[in-house]
């Protein structure tokens, strides 16, 4: 016997979900959405999953939604826990990952009238997120028919934006009374498919032909192999340069994938001249700061944005917005473009083979320290493993080495937040059952420890965790190191470890602090177990700070 809500609003939410194919439901436990969680967790075309910590859970989803590429719910009780997905839903909405927060709520008499766990919840995520609902509590035929259309219009903007959205539902006592045969059916519904704004392919094309120098900069971006394919008949044209970062997910040797390599030591004079006349950028968020001053300082002529949701005019020059998928524009584009004869490629390329010669010459002579683990770590990824990257000073030494197409690599890049890297891993490895490693600082992995309090744990996730004993990118970056309170306020050394968190949560855990240790791990660290496993790598003893600096001095 199959308990379900008594409730005909809750009976209409989950129809309609699933009347749209939409069945992953992360459930945060508490009273006030008891109706809603018995109605989900005991209807078996739904995937439920139980997080107790709505912040981690809200990322949990997101990582979900990114494996999936469909809507994920989080589902949670009234007051600060609906308030807690908000760092999940901003990286959601400015990574195009569609979130459905569904978050019960008092009745609506009682909101700003010292009532328990009541807070404003109405259109609470409006700032970042593509519709909010409040619905009825009534259940009269007209009431219950304004809720079915105001939620459905909601999903389908969720679905077509991709996009979080967020819908509140008011519920008053009683909350777990219970029927077994339901009252509301809804048949599936058709989500009509996207309609793009045109535009004009000759123009682009002879704007584009008529150019020597043209450059292509992809940013953060789901892997695709037609993508892949397209951008590659693009660099094959001499006039063509292609940059990327390891978060846009494709590959090719005349691609220049460690962007901070090429443009870093050279003067203003010699940058003058690596400019473009055409900027065509594509995706979503890069991550190098040198390649956003580069261009910011030394314009294109033309800037030209493809991409079907956000148009940024990142580096104060847009001129030209491609509103559709890229494999749509450049399917029709491609087959107009001409190789030009130009020496743009050439001159990028010396660049690269000469500081790659440097770099391997750095690399080799170091001694162990974070850049000289990134090195070994990222040569020893084993193939088909999914690369969860956090962020701050972990992203950015992923960017100055190679990685292959056998890897697939995720970063929580819209808002760049060090919360949420470990739990938005886990989803990644929950819903696409991908052996999956988080790669990540001491900083942020101890800010999501909560990640590793989830029941549903997969026993093929790892993580990697990279302890130099505070937040070391405030040594790098300009300011900091002024204030004469860089160590406590900014780097806050610290001295924990994650050994007694691995042994509360199950976790196989290791710990090398020296490149033998380090690298006789991974063939037990990667071997199939009952358990996830971490590797913890301390580097806390080494000059990482200066090591870095000398880095980049050694490309000059």
């Amino acid at each position: 016997m199959r308990k379900i809500s008594n409730k005909l609003n809750v009976q209409l939410i989950a129809e309609l979900l699933l009347a749209l194919g939409i069945d992953h439901i992360v459930l945060s436990p508490g009273s006030r959405n008891g109706a809603l969680t018995m109605q989900f967790a005991n209807d078996k075309r739904f995937k439920t999953y139980s997080v107790i910590d709505e912040r981690s859970a809200g990322f949990v989803a997101l990582g979900m939604a990114q494996q999936i590429q469909k809507p994920v719910v989080v589902c949670c009780t009234s007051g600060s826990a609906t308030a807690n997905y908000y760092p999940a839903i901003t990286e959601a909405f400015f990574q195009n990952i569609p979130i459905i927060v569904l978050s019960a709520d008092r009745p609506e008499n009682l909101v700003d009238n010292f009532d328990g766990q009541t807070i404003r919840q109405q259109n609470l995520f409006e700032k970042h997120s593509v519709h909010n609902v409040q619905l009825s509590e009534s259940e009269e035929t007209d009431d219950l028919t304004r809720n079915m259309l105001l939620t459905k219009y909601a999903l389908m903007d969720c679905i077509n934006k991709s996009a979080p959205i967020h819908i509140n539902m008011p519920f008053s006592e009683p909350l777990y009374e219970f029927v077994t045969t339901p009252a509301i059916e809804i048949d599936n519904i058709t989500v009509d498919e996207k309609e793009y704004q045109e535009f004009d392919v000759i123009d682009f094309m002879k704007r584009w032909n008529s150019s020597t120098r043209k450059m292509v900069l992809v940013g953060l971006h789901y892997p695709n192999e037609e993508f892949n394919q397209f951008i590659t008949q693009l660099a094959e044209d001499d006039s063509v340069v292609i940059l990327t970062e390891v978060t846009s997910n494709i590959h090719h040797s005349r691609f220049f994938n460690k962007i901070d390599q090429v443009i870093f030591p050279y003067s203003e004079e010699e940058l003058e001249s690596l400019k473009p006349e055409i900027l065509l950028t594509i995706g979503q968020n890069v991550v190098s700061k040198k390649i956003k001053k580069f261009l910011r300082d030394h314009q294109p002529t033309q800037h030209w944005h493809l991409d079907e949701y956000w148009q940024p005019d990142t580096f104060q020059v847009l001129t030209d917005k491609i509103e559709t998928k890229p494999e749509i524009f450049l399917e029709q584009f491609i087959p107009f473009v001409n190789p030009k004869e130009s020496d743009y490629y050439t001159k990028w390329n010396t660049i690269r083979e000469a500081n790659h010669i440097k770099h391997k010459e750095y690399v080799n002579m170091i001694p162990f320290s974070d850049l000289k683990v990134f090195n070994s770590i990222i040569k020893n990824y084993t193939d088909n493993w999914q690369i969860q990257y956090g962020n701050s000073t972990v992203i950015r030494y992923a960017l100055l080495f190679d990685h292959t197409v056998k890897n697939p690599v995720f970063c929580n890049r819209g808002t760049s937040g060090i919360d949420g890297s470990t739990s938005t891993a886990i989803g990644a490895c929950i819903a696409s059952k991908q052996d999956t490693l988080v790669v990540t600082g001491d900083i942020s992995f101890l800010y999501d420890s909560n990640a590793l309090w989830n029941v549903n744990m997969p026993k093929n996730f790892r993580i990697i965790l990279i302890n130099n004993g505070g937040g070391n990118i405030f040594k790098f970056i300009p300011g900091p190191s002024d204030t004469d309170v860089v160590e406590e306020y900014f780097v806050t050394q610290h001295h924990h470890t994650a050994e007694h968190l691995a042994k509360m949560f199950d976790f196989e855990y290791q710990v090398v602090s020296n490149l033998s240790d380090l690298e006789d791990s991974y063939s037990h660290f990667y071997a199939e177990s009952d358990r996830p496993k971490i590797l913890e790598i301390d580097t806390r003893n080494a000059a990482n700070d200066s090591i870095l600096r000398s880095y980049f001095s050694s490309l000059k």
